[in-house]
């Protein structure tokens, strides 16, 4: 994946849950992220400051829920790390641009996937990945003529990556309900990985 240097999320909405705000602070102060809190009637705000940056994450509390909406433009990928994570894991909403010495990368972000991945070079625009809503034969075709298994597969392994994560922080915290809904996850991933890898290995010559 290409290194980029500062990282924008718009149309933001993620909904945690109190353990979910908790694994976001834990996230940042593992990283050596300064942290303190501020109280604004219904709301909360995150101050997360690093020495190269300082955030503000404000959160509206909607009775045992807390609601980050907006749109955030980041540079420490500490900050980056932990908002992708808890974007992921809260199965969240958001636009996010990553910005680099090479092209915009796009990704649209809907229940935790991505599903669309566009570049923009300049005024030019191409789309590497998009979510098929309906999978048919032709679908399957189309995505071995154009590529898409290829961009699909490293955005399935970040996705692995996040969930393993999360794997281990719910054993740890012992929550039984989130290690069954990420093993469950994990094997739905585990098998899109493992057909898309077999497509990618070889195609069919008829398609050639």
């Amino acid at each position: 994946m290409q290194s980029y240097h500062e990282a924008e999320y718009c149309d933001m909405k993620l909904v945690l849950a109190r353990t979910d705000l908790e694994q976001f602070i834990r996230r940042l102060a593992a990283e050596g992220v300064s942290l303190h809190w501020k109280g604004r009637e219904n709301r909360v705000v995150l101050v997360a400051a690093t020495g190269s940056e300082r955030q503000e994450f404000t959160f509206t509390q909607e009775s045992d829920r807390f609601v980050l909406t907006g749109n955030v433009v980041l540079q420490d990928k500490r900050l980056v790390n932990a908002l992708q994570y808890t974007l992921i894991r809260t199965k969240g909403t958001a636009v996010v641009k990553q910005f680099s010495e090479g092209p915009i990368v796009i990704f649209r972000f809907k229940d935790g996937e991505a599903y669309q991945i566009m570049e923009l070079h300049g005024p030019r625009k191409k789309v590497v990945y998009e979510k098929q809503v309906r999978v048919t034969g032709d679908d399957v075709i189309r995505a071995l003529k154009n590529r898409e298994i290829e961009q699909r597969i490293p955005a399935l392994r970040l996705e692995l990556d996040y969930e393993l994560v999360s794997l281990t922080d719910a054993m740890k915290a012992g929550l039984e309900a989130e290690i069954i809904r990420v093993k469950a996850r994990l094997e739905e991933l585990r098998r899109e990985l493992m057909m898309l890898e077999v497509f990618s290995y070889k195609q069919p010559e008829v398609l050639n």
